[in-house]
């Protein structure tokens, strides 16, 4: 009689039963900032799209936990039209399981399920599992490209020709003479625009997401219910709020999600408005507000449609690294064309997408 060699399996999970698996998982392989179990709570419980999901890897013999895996659900839009979106998290393998089976039979076990139940799937896997998820069937859409403005230049002319103090003076007339142009241009619209810090998100951001999403490719829904989940409720980060307000309307004509202390970088962790021509306006009125804050540089990462490229470059954002992957797959029942779902053309993507 033959008997059949055991092998490894992967089991959908109660996120709340296996809390004390995953939180073990995740901290002897993954980089958790904060309290994991406040991370389990945001994350997989209180997403306001709908609770996450996670599968646990099994090895053979004792059938202990070895590895993990979520989903986090999202709302895609494409031309008006919401899609059920499964956003890829936290996959994780005991170091001594990492080899290319147990990563398959995980990566395979969840698409199998995101394919039958969701219209398509999305992630930022590290670098040494994308082969795996190109095995089980993603495409690589393409890399999130990190851009920087320099607010800042002293510490980089002290590296190039030492001297500390002829530095910090040739840096400051260096800042504001970069610094110009966006001044100018901000003045130029100030009559109509302004830059105004808020503490929430409320239905002035849900008319916004309304008026602006059709003017976008595919894009992860913006309400105000999500952003203050994704930006505001998240455990161990704070973030601040940068509103473009029209002065005649009183709308929000574009806002930017900022994270980071003074004399640290500002991370734009989100960029939105209702054409990029309005992010454009925002960013000539944010980029002295950040310098007069203290910030070094201003720093944003971004997969899409090259017209924002173009508004980058106007504000001296440099290309600096594109070294994070983003795969992507549709589901069974992806009403997007899938030519369409597989070029990062057709995209808008930040670092509200991150699986975080």
């Amino acid at each position: 009689m033959t008997h059949l060699k055991p092998s490894y399996r992967a089991v959908l999970t109660n996120t709340l039963e296996a809390s004390e698996s995953l939180i073990r998982l995740w901290t002897e392989n993954l980089p958790i900032h904060g309290d994991p179990e406040a991370k389990l709570r945001w994350f997989y419980q209180d997403a306001p799209a709908g609770k996450g999901e996670a599968f646990i890897l099994h090895e053979p013999t004792s059938d202990q936990p070895v590895g993990c895996a979520g989903i986090s659900t999202r709302e895609v839009v494409f031309r008006g039209a919401v899609s059920r979106a499964a956003l890829l998290a936290d996959f994780a393998i005991d170091r001594q399981h990492r080899s290319a089976l147990p990563a398959l039979v995980l990566s395979r076990s969840v698409k199998q399920h995101i394919d039958a139940t969701y219209n398509l799937s999305y992630g930022l896997p590290n670098n040494s599992a994308v082969a795996v998820f190109k095995r089980t069937g993603y495409h690589e859409l393409g890399r999130m490209a990190r851009f920087v403005r320099v607010l800042r230049h002293a510490s980089f002319l002290e590296r190039r020709f030492g001297g500390r103090r002829r530095s910090a003076l040739a840096g400051t007339i260096v800042d504001r003479a970069m610094l110009v142009t966006s001044v100018a241009r901000g003045l130029s619209t100030r009559a109509r625009y302004a830059l105004r810090w808020a503490s929430d998100f409320d239905s002035r951001w849900d008319r916004l997401w309304e008026r602006a999403s059709p003017n976008y490719p595919i894009l992860c829904r913006r309400s105000s219910a999500f952003l203050r989940w994704r930006f505001l409720r998240k455990p161990n980060e704070r973030n601040a709020i940068a509103a473009l307000i029209d002065r005649f309307t009183g709308i929000i004509a574009a806002y930017a999600i900022v994270r980071g202390e003074r004399d640290q970088p500002a991370e734009l962790v989100d960029l939105f408005g209702i054409t990029p021509h309005e992010i454009d306006v925002l960013l000539d009125h944010l980029v002295p507000a950040l310098y007069a804050r203290g910030h070094t540089t201003v720093e944003f990462r971004y997969l899409g449609h090259p017209r924002m490229l173009e508004v980058l470059a106007r504000h001296l954002f440099t290309l600096r690294t594109a070294d994070r992957v983003v795969v992507v797959s549709p589901g069974a029942a992806c009403a997007i064309d899938h030519a369409v779902l597989a070029d990062a053309s057709s995209w808008y993507m930040t670092d509200l997408d991150e699986d975080t």
